[in-house]
């Protein structure tokens, strides 16, 4: 990603950000460049528009899309140093400092009722999900806060005084917004106020609102004239990140008028008594987080954008949130009753019976499938040959810990220390790195969790550690390499994780190290450690596991030697793979030279692993490849029994694992280390199914005393069974399969029973699903007879022809011999029912190998 251009002070990236330069990684990028005193510019090579490095909004206006090409130049009294830590920021920290969004399933697609609603003559209004849930409560409308288009107060020939009130009025915001820092409670409204924070005070906004000033405008003017100024170049963007920014610009020039006035000229604040449903055009994130949440249970926005920060906060905070709902203001009355579902994309009146009785059903059935997966998150991840393979996660703040924890991680892997360094003129104090690592002792409840020492170099300023910049950050003076000059550094870290270690199970992780005497020296640094602490009589765990980082290439070859020293090893692939292949990773012009998957470094990865194995020690991994789950039948085969991954991905690695052979992963590790490029891995991989083989009927599929009472409401109460199961997560591609064999015809076989069925990759294993109704029910059967009995069907379309098409012929058989027919509608049980059907239908029921 990065390439030298005609200077040392310049340099080329591209962008690695999928949703591009925005706001909140726009604000870090800035935080950096304003660390020195140098001026920094930005060029957006695709489009030719320039930005000053430490205005916010100018890196924003760039419009930097992902992958765009872009040149940084740097000139000033401190260029080297400036240079060197952009050059590893946007390395290293731009691809991870946007915050990752919580994973939600995805939306059923659908631009019309649910089908029983559909039948039932109901009728919904449409919108974007950009918050998934489902939620009722009664309308609240919320105007939205407009930035007046002009004032009133007459211009002022007093500059100095109006330039006062706007250095007193950002002053104010910014206090404004660091108090709501203070209590911000998830790390995306974290990174949201900092951007809000980094706008308020942006250099290009100063300018602005200085050039008003100068120009004989009031300060009230000053800012509602910069206010249209940034509203007008951001709204023209065709960028939806770009142009939602100009309602941050909105928020920020009314908090900047209600400083300098003393009242906003914007809406009044709404108190909610109930549980509610707030109705607005459009929402500014101040208004959101100054609603009361123990009532706010899902928003309806006509406009705003998925990428809005109201949107952001709204998925961060878990409220269930539509956009694009046209003349939703109108159609939806204040203090009426209604169901959001951001599940669906859609809301209704709830005041009607067939809704209520929809979506009691359906909240049954989130229900069923969150305790589900709440059983599975609990137990361990286990392949389906017996092999346990922890599923640790990544976190560099305790907020990240009770996200990992939620998605049932087995412990943290790899607690990044770093930013409780960076951003401040002196080191933080012992008891302030004690209260975060006990905090996050704590919130591990017993779990592990590993502590990696600090990993800073000379690419960062730090002003209390004088690092020198360096032409070649990567391979310079960083990791444990400053632990000798920076002793008292370490021996306060090392102090605070050992107390720490007290309130749970903390074990300290090295970075990188790479030689004996490093790793010798930095326990000695712990035992040292040790001794004040019981000299000072401060409890600690005097057995605390050691581990390092295997990031550094001559770890390889000394393994037998640190197998004696150390507790455990933990593989960081993002740094270990570039220095493997002599090749920056974010280098696009060394691109092909560099993959994970490719069989030299598998071969590489398999010989540390075997290693560490062999002595008897325990060996993880971290980092890039570890973050990508199509590298995790690799990963298992390679012999890895724990990988830290992003926290909002534990749950589904963990599910992925229990689908797994770890022999057959086994093999597939062995053919990989013998192809002769990447390709050729990548295509083992794809053949390596990440289901198992499942049974084809499972005691969840068999439900016995249904009361649906149509035809739409048998088959959403099959595809639901499904669901719960974990055998499609895809319930509207299901559903919509199942009936376009109905439109063909009916699938009513008579003698009271139904076989509906269909072919489809919607299923996630080939199934047979059993529902007895109450009282029977219309299917217009060839005989004419109402249907007692539904026996569903599901193949995968992609699987090839196998046993289980013998079995649903010998079922199609079976449905046509009284006594089966009449055994299925006496059963007394599911357990009965699928111990019957799998002694008639054969061995195949079983799933087994």
């Amino acid at each position: 990603m990065t390439q030298e251009v005609s200077t040392s002070l310049q340099f080329v990236f591209s962008c690695p950000l999928s949703s591009g330069l925005h706001a909140r990684p726009a604000s870090h990028l800035a935080e950096v460049v304003n660390q020195f005193a140098s001026d920094c510019t930005l060029t957006n090579l695709r489009n030719g528009l320039m930005a000053n490095g430490k205005s916010v909004l100018g890196i924003i206006a760039a419009d930097i899309r992902y992958s765009d090409q872009c040149a940084v130049r740097v000139s000033g009294a401190d260029e080297h140093s400036a240079h060197a830590a952009l050059r590893q920021f946007v390395a290293e920290a731009l691809p991870l400092c946007d915050v990752p969004l919580a994973v939600s399933a995805a939306p059923i697609r659908s631009n019309t009722p649910p089908r029983p609603l559909k039948a039932a003559g109901v009728s919904c209004s449409f919108g974007v999900p950009v918050s998934r849930g489902i939620a009722h409560g009664k309308v609240v409308i919320v105007s939205r806060m407009t930035l007046p288009s002009s004032l009133s107060t007459p211009n002022k020939t007093d500059s100095q005084k109006e330039l006062d009130h706007i250095k007193d009025a950002v002053a104010a915001v910014r206090r404004r917004i660091g108090e709501k820092l203070k209590y911000s409670i998830t790390p995306a409204g974290t990174a949201v106020l900092q951007a809000d924070l980094a706008m308020a005070s942006d250099v290009f906004l100063v300018e602005k609102l200085t050039e008003q000033v100068l120009r004989g405008k009031s300060a009230g003017q000053a800012v509602v004239e910069t206010g249209e100024f940034f509203i007008d170049l951001l709204r023209h963007s065709d960028n939806e990140y770009v142009r939602e920014r100009s309602s941050d610009i909105e928020e920020i020039c009314l908090q900047l008028l209600e400083e300098i006035y003393g009242a906003s000229p914007g809406s009044a604040p709404v108190a909610l008594h109930e549980p509610s449903v707030v109705v607005a055009e459009t929402l500014a994130p101040q208004q959101l987080l100054e609603l009361d949440r123990r009532w706010l249970k899902a928003l309806v926005l006509e406009y705003s954008g998925s990428t809005s920060h109201a949107a952001i906060l709204a998925r961060s905070l878990g409220i269930p949130t539509l956009v694009g709902v046209r003349n939703a203001r109108l159609v939806l009355p204040p203090g009426s009753e209604v169901v959001v579902d951001a599940n669906r994309g859609l809301v209704v009146s709830y005041s009607l019976a067939a809704v209520r009785r929809f979506y009691g059903r359906e909240q049954q059935t989130l229900q069923r499938r969150r305790e589900l997966w709440s059983r599975q998150t609990e137990k361990p991840a286990i392949t389906l040959d017996g092999q346990r393979i922890d599923v640790a996660a990544n976190a560099s703040s305790v907020e990240e810990l009770v996200i990992a924890f939620e998605n049932g991680a087995d412990g943290i892997g790899l607690f990044r220390t770093e930013m409780i360094f960076l951003g401040r003129e002196y080191p933080p104090s012992e008891e302030e790195q004690f209260a975060i690592y006990a905090e996050a002792a704590r919130t591990a409840g017993g779990r592990p969790v590993v502590i990696r020492t600090i990993d800073i170099g000379g690419d960062k300023r730090v002003p209390y550690l004088n690092l020198p910049p360096e032409e070649n950050p990567f391979l310079g003076y960083r990791g444990a390499r400053i632990y000798a000059e920076h002793h008292q550094l370490l021996q306060s870290q090392l102090r605070a994780i050992l107390r720490a270690s007290a309130l749970g199970q903390v074990q300290i992780m090295a970075p990188m190290i790479s030689s004996l005497e490093e790793i010798v020296q930095f326990k000695d640094a712990i035992i040292q450690a040790k001794q004040h602490l019981i000299r000072n009589g401060m409890p600690f765990q005097p057995d605390l596991k050691v581990g390092i980082m295997v990031e550094v290439p001559s770890v390889a070859f000394i393994l037998d030697q640190l197998c004696s020293e150390v507790d455990f090893f933990s593989i960081g692939t993002n740094d270990l793979s570039q220095y493997f292949f002599a090749a920056d990773r974010n280098n696009s012009k060394v691109n092909e030279l560099f993959s994970v998957r490719h069989p030299s470094f598998l071969r590489f990865l398999k010989q540390i692993v075997d290693q560490i194995r062999l002595a008897g020690k325990w060996a993880g991994m971290c980092g890039e490849m570890a973050a990508d789950i199509r590298n995790l039948p690799l990963l298992v085969g390679l012999g890895l029994r724990e990988i830290s991954v992003p926290a909002v991905e534990v749950r589904e690695y963990k599910r992925t694992v229990s689908r797994l052979y770890a022999s057959d992963c086994g093999v597939m590790v062995e053919r990989s280390i013998a192809s002769a490029k990447v390709l050729e891995v990548d295509g083992l991989l794809g053949q390596q199914p990440l289901q198992a083989a499942q049974p084809l009927l499972a005691r969840e599929l068999i439900l016995l005393g249904s009361t649906s009472k149509n035809k739409e409401e048998v088959i959403q109460e099959m595809v639901d069974a499904f669901y719960v199961a974990s055998r499609t997560e895809d319930r509207h591609l299901l559903e919509e399969a199942l009936w376009a064999r109905e439109a063909v015809y009916s699938t009513g076989l008579g003698y009271g029973f139904a076989t509906p069925h269909c072919k489809t990759d919607a299923v996630a294993a080939d199934s047979i699903c059993v529902l007895r109704l109450r009282e029977p029910i219309n299917w217009d059967s060839i005989d004419g007879e109402r249907v007692r009995m539904v026996v569903l069907l599901a193949l995968r379309n992609s699987e090839v022809a196998n046993n289980h098409m013998q079995v649903f012929s010998t079922l199609a058989r079976k449905l046509m011999n009284e006594d089966f027919r009449q055994h299925l509608l006496e059963v007394e049980t599911a357990d009965e029912a699928t111990t019957y059907l799998a002694a008639q239908l054969g061995t195949a029921m079983t799933g087994e190998r």
